[in-house]
C-alpha cells in the first residue's frame, strides 16, 4: 500500500486503531447528509468494515487511505480508489472528511495525491466520482480538479447522484 505525504497531511493505511475516529466520522450528520449508505449499527460492525477494507487492500481490490494531519495520527477523513473496471483502466474515487477539518484545503491535498497515484503509478485512464446533486462542496472540489460532469449517465439505484469523470491527461 502506497503511503502518501502532502504539505499538511499523511495518507496511511486504515487500521483497527481507527475505529473510534471512523465511527465519529461515519455518524456525523454533516458527513452523512449527502451519502446514501447504511450506517454501522455499532463499533463492532465498523471493525468488520475496517477488516474488510484491509483485506480488500491486501488483495489489490481497492486502495484505501486514512487521512491524518501530518503531525497527528488521528483519522480525520478517508479517501479511496475502488470499483475498478475489469481491465483496471478506470476506478471510482470516494472521500469523506470530518467537518471540523473542512475549509483547510485538506481534501484538495488528499485528492491531488490520490489522483497522482491513480494516473501516474497505476496508469488509470479515467477516474470517476459519484456525488449527491446537492453536495456543493464536493461538486466544487471535482470542478477544481477538472472532473467533467456526465449528465447523460445515471447512478443506478441512486437517483440523486451525479457522475463526474476525469480523463488522464
Amino acid at each position: 500500500m502506497v503511503k502518501l505525504n502532502t504539505k499538511n497531511l499523511k495518507l496511511r493505511p486504515l487500521s483497527l486503531n481507527d475505529a473510534k475516529d471512523l465511527y465519529s466520522l461515519r455518524f456525523n450528520e454533516q458527513v452523512t447528509k449527502f451519502i446514501d449508505r447504511k450506517k454501522p449499527k455499532d463499533k463492532n460492525e465498523l471493525i468488520d468494515f475496517i477488516k474488510n477494507r484491509m483485506e480488500d487492500v491486501e488483495h489489490g481490490k481497492i486502495m484505501f487511505w486514512a487521512i491524518c494531519k501530518i503531525d497527528d495520527p488521528k483519522l480525520v477523513g478517508t479517501i479511496c480508489l475502488w470499483n475498478f473496471n475489469e481491465l483496471k483502466t478506470t476506478a471510482e474515487i470516494g472521500y469523506e472528511l470530518h467537518p471540523d477539518f473542512h475549509g483547510n484545503g485538506f481534501m484538495s491535498e488528499a485528492l491531488h495525491a490520490v489522483l497522482d497515484v491513480g494516473f501516474n503509478q497505476i496508469n488509470l485512464e479515467a477516474i470517476e466520482a459519484y456525488t449527491h446533486k446537492n453536495n456543493e462542496s464536493s461538486k466544487s472540489l471535482l470542478n477544481k480538479f477538472s472532473f467533467k460532469l456526465e449528465p447523460h449517465r445515471k447512478d443506478e439505484g441512486f437517483p440523486n447522484n451525479l457522475i463526474y469523470t476525469k480523463q488522464h491527461a
